[in-house]
């Protein structure tokens, strides 16, 4: 190789270089204070589409299948809306490439892989760390939940061949619709929210320890469920460990596959009610 080639070759690397650092714009801290308001607001417009509207539709007759679509469905499908708005408002280029970048959405590494292996082992042995304290945070009620909440969440999560009202035997579509709302807007509408866009803008104001007050946030958007203290603690472990899996494997994958393993109940239900009868 010439010496003339041999010199141009790191120069060449760091032209490529520099025009990326032009083209993409440095994160924005995310402090806590902030990250309240960023947690807070997708909170109160679930809190109020599942403790208002939600009660307020079925009083007026909605079946439940329309009901789980408008209060559950809308506020994902905003939150979604709002990752990707929130991505152009940084001034970033709407290529894919420049999107997964972003977002953190490339190929895991091995290290990922066994991060999120680790992830989905741990959502089902987590809950052991708070079960001890039921019997006493349980009776420490933060609110108390609609009726009609209640009977809803029985219905969702009841089995016993039903969903919302929907005979399941045979009725392979349901759980087809299920998936593509479950994946589509509650997977990806959560973690392009909370651990695509916030999380890496909250490392840079928090560093090491973002992902404390990322899970700890997190869990805390749940409040519509939280109707004692115990539902909040029992869900920190869940919550923590997948926001420390993503912020410690820099990729956003671990957090799309851990969380849909940890909502895999009402997917495992609908399919043992389409295959009984």
């Amino acid at each position: 190789m010439r010496a003339t080639d041999s010199a141009s070759i790191p120069a060449s690397y760091d032209a490529l270089a520099s025009v990326h650092a032009v083209n993409t714009p440095p994160l924005r801290p995310i402090g806590v204070v902030a990250s309240l308001l960023y947690f807070g607001i997708p909170s109160a417009i679930f809190t109020a589409s599942i403790l208002g509207v939600l009660p307020w539709m079925l009083r007026r007759g909605a079946s439940p299948f329309v009901v789980l679509n408008v209060t559950f469905g809308v506020p994902l499908a905003l939150m979604l809306a709002a990752a990707m708005i929130a991505y152009r408002l940084e001034d970033r280029p709407w290529t894919l490439p420049a999107f997964r970048e972003r977002m953190r959405l490339d190929t895991p590494s091995r290290s990922a892989w066994a991060w999120t292996l680790a992830l989905c082992a741990f959502s089902f042995v987590g809950h052991w760390l708070t079960d001890w304290a039921g019997p006493w945070l349980t009776q420490i009620r933060l609110y108390t939940p609609p009726a009609e909440f209640t009977s809803f969440q029985q219905q969702l999560f009841g089995g016993g061949g039903e969903f919302l009202g929907i005979h399941l035997s045979g009725q392979w579509w349901v759980l087809a619709y299920y998936m593509v709302m479950l994946i589509g807007l509650n997977i990806l509408g959560e973690e392009l929210w909370w651990r695509g866009y916030i999380l890496p803008r909250q490392e840079v104001a928090n560093g090491a320890w973002a992902w404390v007050v990322n899970g700890t946030l997190w869990a805390a958007f749940h409040i519509f469920y939280h109707s004692t203290l115990f539902s909040f603690v029992a869900m920190l472990p869940g919550t923590l460990a997948l926001a420390f899996v993503a912020q410690r494997s820099r990729n956003t994958w671990p957090g799309i596959i851990g969380h849909t393993v940890m909502n895999g109940a009402i997917p495992v239900m609908l399919l043992r009610g389409i295959l009984s009868g």
